[in-house]
């Protein structure tokens, strides 16, 4: 008997998004939309109809709650051990996604920005492709084993981070290039790199993490539509 398909899930959070045509291209096949407390605010902005609601509601106008009363919620407790992304990505997982894509999860509250960033590179150590929107950022959290091309204008400004003890990486289409390269935990190597037309290598930077996990950290900047 063949396993049902993967599902891709988008979790909406209420920080600000300013992605443009990069978030909505990656929102563009989703199976599932969850909204995660004040994401539905998102979801409105974005033109998405969320096929469910989670969280406590202590970001969530009654005005809000007025606009969707059909919306299937699960409510939890304001006291509780789960950040509502948390409990909003769980419910996707639990419906069968293995690609998600987290947006309106930076900006606003450093804590709450981190724990994103955190929560997506576990996600990414548990086989979850994942990225991750807020503001005019884009992170993708990397594994051993995994290889990404990304789609990027020449110049566009990205980083890459080690998020658990020391990695080694491979980059290629970038203004500098890295082969088997020590990104050690707490340092400022992978920093500041921009994306650079190589030929054979159409839409660069292809990125190849051979150990540990790291965080490619991607500047759109508000410029682009």
């Amino acid at each position: 008997m063949s396993a049902p398909p993967a599902v891709k899930a988008a979790v909406l959070a209420g920080g600000p998004d300013e992605a443009g045509a990069p978030l909505r291209a990656a929102l563009a096949d989703v199976d599932l939309v969850v909204a995660a407390d004040g994401g539905v605010a998102l979801a409105d902005a974005l033109g998405l109809t969320p096929d469910l609601w989670v969280g406590d509601f202590d970001s969530t106008s009654d005005e809000q709650r007025g606009a969707h009363p059909a919306l299937p919620r699960l409510e939890y407790p304001r006291d509780k051990d789960e950040l509502d992304l948390e409990l909003a990505v769980q419910a996707a997982v639990d419906r069968g996604a293995r690609e998600l894509v987290l947006a309106g999860v930076f900006g606003g509250r450093l804590d709450q920005t981190l724990a994103a960033l955190l929560i997506g590179a576990r996600l990414r150590r548990e086989g979850v492709d994942v990225r991750l929107f807020g503001g005019p950022h884009e992170v993708r959290p990397l594994v051993a084993g995994d290889s990404v091309e990304l789609t990027l204008p020449d110049a566009t400004l990205f980083s890459l981070l080690a998020l658990d003890g020391d990695a080694v990486v491979d980059v290629l289409g970038a203004r500098f290039e890295l082969a088997s390269a020590r990104l050690a935990f707490g340092v400022g190597l992978g920093v500041s790199n921009q994306a650079s037309a190589t030929p054979g290598l159409p839409g660069g930077p292809r990125i190849t993490v051979r150990s540990g996990t790291v965080a490619v950290v991607v500047e759109w900047g508000e410029a682009l539509p």
